[in-house]
C-alpha cells in the first residue's frame, strides 16, 4: 500500500523540463536553499568534542557546559 501511494505521489508530481535551473532561475534557487548568515551563527560557538576537556575549560573560565547526548539515528530513522 505504501509503495502504491509513493508511486502515485511521484506520478502526480509536476514534471520539470530542466529550464528552471538555467541562468537567473538557478541563482534564485541557490539563494533560497543556502542558509542565511543568521542560520549559521551556531558555527561560531567553540564546540568541544571531548567532554572532559570541555569541563576543565569551563571550570577555568567559570562557564557552564552543555552536554548534547543523543541515542539513535539523527534523522529519527530507527
Amino acid at each position: 500500500m505504501r509503495s502504491l501511494l509513493l508511486a502515485l505521489a511521484l506520478f502526480a508530481a509536476p514534471r520539470s523540463t530542466g529550464d528552471e535551473l538555467q541562468g537567473r532561475a538557478l541563482e534564485a534557487w541557490l539563494s533560497e536553499i543556502q542558509p542565511a548568515p543568521a542560520e549559521l551563527e551556531w558555527t561560531a560557538i567553540p564546540w568541544r568534542a571531548s567532554f572532559g576537556a570541555a569541563v576543565l575549560e569551563a571550570e577555568e573560565q567559570a562557564k557552564p557546559v552543555l552536554l548534547w547526548a543523543m541515542n539513535g539515528h539523527p534523522l529519527g530513522c530507527t
